[in-house]
């Protein structure tokens, strides 16, 4: 096998085991924002009276507090992700070092600063500007005052018909039971581009890097971003292959699991 061919099987075998390691990630976002939950149980409990009920005189000072709830939901929220930003580019750069190393060698990531790639990748992530022209923070927080309207709608029709805390509690349940596949796609939508983001920053600083080749994502959909791009021949250097600076392979769709591997300069080889 040829270094390239061997470099872009460990490479493959890299992204592969991080989308393994994203699926751990998105549960780990969503037991985060679940405890929250607890909070707002404990809340009711509260608030209700012997009989297991809330008065609806006291449903407005209730919904109120809901306000500390979206403002944690946020914090979590915000907290998490910078999490996953995080550990996302430490694995992938622990990858692609190992790779270069092993099929290139040392010169490969000589003078290569993998810590500093990591810090920027987390300050690229946060200030990212996408399609929908929000940040990071912004969806965070969309996500955060969504989730309170829906607790808000159960929890007011709760009281109104005079449903025991247990019910609305179990309501309660169902709006963030609903609300998993929402954090779910945003984990693997940052995470896999975070991913991306790492690979070509690290391949910017490589000298025995010539390009980066894009990989379609498993969806394997002929309409998404990331198989359009792996069959583009954009510089007349075969199709799929682009410069690391291209920014647009580092977020080709939402819900992205499209991956990168580098096309190493020949007189390395």
């Amino acid at each position: 096998m040829s270094k390239q061919a061997e470099l872009e099987r460990q490479l493959k075998k890299v992204s592969m085991e991080y989308r393994k390691f994203n699926a751990e990630q998105q549960e780990f976002a969503i037991k985060e924002i679940g405890r929250i939950r607890l909070e707002i149980i404990d809340m009711l409990s509260e608030y209700s009276g012997s009989d297991g009920t809330i008065k609806k005189q006291r449903l407005n000072k209730l919904l109120r507090e809901l306000e500390s709830i979206e403002r944690l939901v946020r914090d979590t929220g915000m907290d998490a992700l910078n999490k996953v930003i995080s550990e996302t580019a430490s694995f992938t750069n622990d990858g692609i070092k190992k790779s270069l190393s092993d099929v290139v060698g040392a010169a490969a990531i000589s003078g290569v600063a993998f810590d500093k790639i990591n810090k920027n990748v987390l300050r690229y992530m946060v200030n990212r500007l996408g399609a929908d022209d929000l940040v990071l923070s912004d969806r965070v927080w969309n996500f955060a005052g969504d989730q309170r309207a829906e607790l808000t709608k159960v929890i007011r029709s709760g009281i109104i018909r005079g449903d025991s805390v247990n019910t609305i509690s179990a309501n309660v349940r169902k709006v963030y039971d609903n609300d998993a596949w929402k954090i779910r796609r945003l984990v693997v939508t940052e995470g896999n581009t975070a991913h991306r983001v790492a690979t070509a920053y690290s391949a910017q600083q490589s000298k025995v890097v010539q390009a980066v080749r894009v990989h379609r994502g498993k969806a394997n959909r002929p309409d998404h971003r990331c198989t359009q791009l792996e069959l583009e021949d954009r510089y007349g250097m075969g199709p799929g292959l682009y410069k690391p600076t291209d920014s647009e392979i580092y977020m080709m769709h939402i819900n992205c699991t499209g991956y990168l591997t580098y096309e190493i300069d020949p007189k390395y080889l």
